[in-house]
């Protein structure tokens, strides 16, 4: 029988078909892995119906969504408006969402769990992943990567990445990283553009190592994570092509840091990607970069994207762009 964390449910509350689970930590973090998996419930997928035969352009975006803070509906329409069969194939790689109800264990004595983020959006009710995915008919992965507060008297929540899409999402898989401070786990699926595929990755990388081992802060330990998630994605796809976004939290030097520069060995694309800062700083409001968005693509295509001018309720501006074919 499955652990908790490794089942997949669709929203219903039913089997859904699993996810591959593939190793980008190392052994010597099992141990911490294992006391953050017993608080999280299982992993959430749905399959929208195709919307026609989908080709480029197709819109990708990357937001962190603090937890309930951001108004996911109000992005979702911003960048995927309702065109019936004629909708522009759309995908959202999310951070920081959320899902609760009854499929989450009980809080057991020898788990860990992170404290408890309760943002919620202006102009929305707070609204779970697994619900939003429900209500628009959109296909989800959603995968936890740790306990949204622990025995506190709050409900049961789990956070962690998502891709959201009007598309049919395949070949799901899961890699959980290297252990810094909490269990992080990036998620990845594809798409079928036109007969080729696309497989996307939605990443968040370590925001502070413990205090014990604090100079990892300034990147060394973001670095290790993302050292592992590149040591399987792509590689573990034969996908045409590659898009990898999401908050690796390069809080001190930006795209200086040793996570970003080593993920641009493997992505390359935008060969000039948007300049402006991207979140909120936990102290003092200052204004950082923090989230990207990247492509591996073959030739004929091309990826960018842009800063949008409104955090939608988040302290993260979301990245909104894409992949299409160059002009000739």
């Amino acid at each position: 029988m499955r652990d908790r964390w490794q089942e997949s449910l669709d929203p219903r509350g039913q089997p859904a078909p699993p996810v591959r689970w593939i190793p980008a930590a190392t052994g010597r973090d099992e141990a911490e892995l294992a006391r953050w998996r017993a608080a999280v419930g299982p992993v959430r997928m749905r399959n929208a119906t195709a919307i026609g035969t989908p080709n480029l352009p197709l819109t990708v975006a990357v937001w962190n969504a603090q937890v309930g803070a951001g108004a996911i509906r109000a992005l979702w329409n911003r960048i995927a408006p309702d065109a019936g069969a004629e909708a522009v194939p759309t995908v959202l790689l999310l951070q920081e969402v959320f899902s609760s109800g009854p499929d989450l264990p009980e809080v057991a004595a020898g788990s860990a769990w992170a404290s408890r983020i309760t943002g919620t959006s202006r102009g929305e009710d707070r609204t779970d992943i697994v619900s939003f995915a429900r209500e628009a008919s959109l296909s989800l992965l959603y995968v936890p990567s740790m306990r949204n507060g622990g025995p506190d008297g709050g409900p049961p929540e789990d956070r962690g990445n998502a891709i959201l899409a009007n598309v049919p999402l395949s070949s799901a898989c899961a890699m959980e990283l290297p252990f810094e401070r909490q269990r992080r786990v990036a998620v990845a699926a594809e798409v079928d553009i036109g007969g080729r595929r696309v497989a996307l990755c939605s990443v968040h990388l370590e925001n502070r190592a413990p205090w014990g081992r604090a100079w990892r802060t300034l990147g060394s330990g973001r670095r290790r994570q993302m050292a592992g998630l590149l040591g399987v994605f792509p590689d573990c796809s034969e996908a045409d092509a590659f898009a990898l976004g999401g908050d690796l939290n390069t809080w001190v030097r930006g795209r200086r840091e040793g996570a970003y520069t080593l993920a641009r060995t493997g992505f390359p694309q935008p060969e000039h990607p948007d300049p402006r800062p991207t979140h909120h700083f936990e102290i003092g409001g200052w204004l950082r970069q923090a989230d990207y968005l990247m492509f591996r693509l073959p030739p004929g295509w091309r990826g960018d994207y842009r800063t949008l001018d409104t955090t939608f309720g988040s302290d993260h501006y979301p990245l909104v762009g894409g992949i299409r074919k160059t002009a000739r």
